[in-house]
């Protein structure tokens, strides 16, 4: 009979560790493929922008830019003073006065990120209210919002309003929702059409990036934008359409980013001559900046970076190297070049006012210029621009900043940092969203058609 002989290298082997030494081997070889995986994809990151295209309406269309629909006025221009005299005029008696909801009115999560601007604008908004006296008030911290809830009762018990008094419940509940991203209010369907058939109420919701991750984000989104608000506040309304259907542009009004009031209006002369990146490194997200992170690792001289530090706690620690409002800032201003971009979706980034508020000349690319040029910021005059295309052209450009006269530097600091001041800090998205939560109020007891649409311009027709 034939009998099966061991390799002479497992002679010695015993039988019963035979086994334990293949798993060993395979579990080693396992191992090593994945580690060599990890390495491949952190030293070569993929260039395919599916994860961009995905989020969208119709990835196979490119993006489209509509801004003729969305003036950012002058803060002059909302002529607040004059809101203000017809607003007391409608309500004389405070205890009248319509229900001011303002969701995250102290900040709430926005003051774990990087620059707290969303969390600036709503405490400037609550001391706006203050000094008009008028009550700004947030939403209760003491009850959860759940898909169950009674919405009558959660909101009037906010406005401190008995529901069993008829006079009381008259007065107008004006609404800000600053967190769209909560998947609840689509199953709150029927809570939101008792709220509105019972309370005189105006619904006003603020998105920021427009982009979804999910079906059931763009479902409870589109539900919010189509059925539940009275006026969207977009800081990308220009691409709107790309994301969302059946949205008028007159429902939509342009909160654009800020700088925060935190900056310091001073330009640093001993500002190193080379360029600022910081921010996430995703390439799908940030081309340019991707590019520009390579370059950090190899020409110190042409660029400085700085890593993002993540969102919640992890931002507010000391270990996270200068990030956080005016430590951010101050580390900022030690360059002389800033670079604020998103290619990849044209989102006209806070980068984009932060830098010049800063006393950094702004450098972006060219599919911003018209978007920065409606707000009043000019191609050559107010900002720089590169090509993007590669690391390689990128590197080029950066050694083509380096030698613009400093004087020609100078002067083009100076006068962004004039525009951004006098129209794009916090304060004044404040003033623009305390201005059409007014004119809200006053549509909502407003029966002339007359003055129907003076309040749904106000703040939007810049003369």
């Amino acid at each position: 009979m034939y009998r099966y002989k061991r390799h002479p290298l497992l002679i010695y082997v015993p039988r019963k560790n035979l086994f334990r030494i293949l798993q060993l081997i395979c579990i080693t070889i396992c191992s090593s493929c994945l580690i060599v995986q990890y390495l491949l994809y952190k030293l070569f990151p993929s260039n395919n922008e599916s994860v961009v295209d995905g989020t969208r309406l119709d990835p196979k269309k490119p993006l489209t830019i509509s801004l003729g629909s969305y003036p950012v006025c002058h803060p002059k221009e909302l002529h607040l003073d004059n809101l203000l005299i017809q607003y007391h005029n409608r309500y004389p008696d405070k205890k009248k006065q319509p229900c001011f909801l303002i969701e995250n009115l102290d900040g709430g999560p926005w003051w774990s990120y990087v620059t707290h601007e969303f969390a600036e604008i709503l405490i400037n908004l609550k001391e706006l209210g203050a000094n008009a006296n008028i009550t700004y008030r947030s939403f209760p911290s003491h009850t959860k919002l759940l898909y169950k809830t009674n919405l009558i009762k959660y909101f009037l018990n906010a406005c401190d309003i008995d529901e069993n008094i008829p006079a009381e419940r008259e007065r107008p509940l004006i609404i800000l929702l600053w967190d769209i991203n909560q998947l609840l209010w689509q199953r709150m369907k029927r809570q939101w059409e008792l709220l509105f058939a019972t309370i005189r109420t105006r619904v006003i919701v603020f998105i920021d990036d427009l982009h979804f991750t999910s079906s059931n984000t763009l479902a409870s989104r589109q539900y919010v934008f189509e059925s539940v608000a009275s006026e969207i506040l977009s800081t990308y309304p220009y691409l709107f359409h790309n994301y969302y259907r059946n949205i008028s542009s007159e429902k939509i009004t342009w909160v654009p980013h800020a700088a925060s009031i935190l900056t310091n209006r001073t330009m640093n002369q001993k500002a190193h001559n080379t360029l600022f990146v910081s921010g996430a490194n995703i390439r799908e997200w940030y081309p340019c900046r991707a590019k520009a992170f390579q370059l950090c690792r190899r020409y110190p001289h042409l660029t400085s970076c700085l890593k993002h530090p993540g969102y919640g706690p992890t931002m507010s620690k000391g270990k996270s190297y200068y990030y956080g409002g005016e430590r951010y800032f101050s580390y900022m201003r030690n360059f002389l070049f800033g670079l604020g971009t998103c290619q990849s979706v044209h989102y006209a980034i806070a980068k984009l006012f932060e830098i010049p508020a800063n006393g950094l000349v702004l450098v972006t690319t060219n599919d911003l210029v018209p978007i920065l040029e409606s707000l009043h910021l000019k191609h050559y005059e107010h900002f720089l621009t590169i090509n993007c295309s590669s690391t390689d052209s990128l590197k080029n450009e950066i050694i083509q900043l380096q030698n613009v006269s400093r004087q020609t530097i100078d002067q083009i600091r100076k006068r962004s940092q004039e525009i951004v001041y006098e129209r794009h800090l916090t304060k004044h998205r404040a003033q623009l969203i305390h201005v059409r939560l007014l004119a809200q109020s006053l549509l909502a007891s407003s029966i002339s058609i007359e003055g129907n649409i003076q309040w749904e311009q106000w703040g939007r027709n810049c003369q």
